[in-house]
C-alpha cells in the first residue's frame, strides 16, 4: 500500500543529502532528479525485501525513465514543508515549463531523516546522488539500465518481484568506505595526472627510437580511381538518398539483447 508519509520523507532525505555537497550547485535539484532517486531508493529496498518497494508506488516506463505523478505531485508539499529553497528559471526549450531548482543545506534535518529510513535506502541514496548529483543525462542512463526498465516496454507498469538479489540488477552493493567529496576528488585526479605524466617523461628519456622514413605518397592516378570504383561496385547497387523510415516491432522491447551483459553503457 502506497504511503504519502514516506514519499515525502524520501523527498525531504535526497534534498537534505544533495545539501552536504561540497559544489553550491550540486546542491539544487529539480523534479526529474527526485522522482529518479526515489525509484533508485524502491529499488534498493527491493533487493532487500523480497521484491516488495518501500513507497508501494506504481512506477511506470514513460519515455526514457520510471516515472510516478505521484512523486512528482508529493515534491512542492514535502519540499515547502520542509523549509527548502526554490528558485524557478525560464527553461530554454519551447515546449516546456519554466525549470525548478530546491536547496537546502541542514545537518540536523537530515540526521532526524536518516533515522526513520532503512539503511539500504540510506546508502544507495547517499552513493548516488554524489555520483550523479544534478547530471540529468548520467541519472537518466543509469536508471534506465536497472532490471524492471529493462523488462519493461513504454508505459508498462514496473514489476520489482524478480529483484530477490543485487545480482539482479545495475546497483551496486554498498562498501564500507565514506565517499569523497569533490575537492578531494579533484586533488586525487590532479595527483594520478601528475604521476602518470612523470611516468610518461621517464619512459621517453629510455627510449631513444630513431626517426622513421615518410611513407610514399600514393598517386591518385586513373588506375588508384578505377579501383576504388570496383571495390565500391562489390557492396551492390547505391542506396537511394533521402530521409529513410525504420520500423522495428514492439516485441523488440522484450527482447533478451535488452537485458544482456554486454549491452553498452
Amino acid at each position: 500500500m502506497m504511503k504519502s508519509s514516506k514519499i515525502d520523507l524520501l523527498i525531504q532525505y535526497v534534498i537534505l543529502t544533495a545539501g552536504q555537497e561540497d559544489e553550491y550547485f550540486d546542491r539544487q535539484l529539480g523534479p526529474i532528479h527526485f522522482i529518479k532517486y526515489i525509484y533508485l531508493a524502491d529499488l534498493a529496498y527491493a533487493e532487500q525485501n523480497k521484491g516488495e518497494t518501500f513507497t508501494g508506488i506504481d512506477w511506470q516506463f514513460y519515455k526514457f525513465g520510471p516515472w510516478s505523478q505521484t512523486v512528482n505531485a508529493r515534491i512542492e508539499p514535502a519540499l515547502t514543508t520542509l523549509g527548502a529553497n526554490k528558485k524557478t528559471f525560464p527553461s530554454n526549450l519551447d515546449d516546456k515549463d519554466d525549470w525548478v531548482r530546491w536547496q537546502i543545506t541542514d545537518d540536523s534535518l537530515l540526521d532526524d531523516i536518516e533515522r526513520e529510513l532503512p539503511l539500504s535506502i540510506t546508502s544507495c541514496l547517499k552513493r548516488n546522488i554524489h555520483k550523479f548529483g544534478h547530471d540529468t543525462p548520467s541519472l537518466l542512463s543509469y536508471v534506465y539500465r536497472t532490471s524492471p526498465m529493462l523488462l519493461a516496454a513504454p508505459n508498462d507498469l514496473l514489476d520489482f518481484s524478480h529483484l530477490k538479489t543485487s545480482e539482479n540488477s545495475r546497483i551496486k552493493p554498498q562498501d564500507n568506505t565514506e565517499p569523497l567529496s569533490k575537492k578531494k576528488e579533484k586533488k586525487l585526479k590532479d595527483k594520478m595526472r601528475d604521476l602518470r605524466s612523470l611516468s610518461s617523461k621517464k619512459r621517453a628519456d629510455k627510449r631513444k627510437v630513431p626517426l622513421v622514413k615518410p611513407p610514399i605518397t600514393p598517386r591518385y592516378d586513373d588506375v588508384y580511381f578505377e579501383g576504388l570504383e570496383w571495390l565500391d561496385s562489390l557492396a551492390g547497387p547505391k542506396i537511394t538518398e533521402g530521409e529513410q523510415e525504420a520500423v522495428f516491432p514492439d516485441l523488440i522491447w522484450k527482447s533478451p539483447a535488452r537485458r544482456g551483459d554486454n549491452v553498452p553503457d
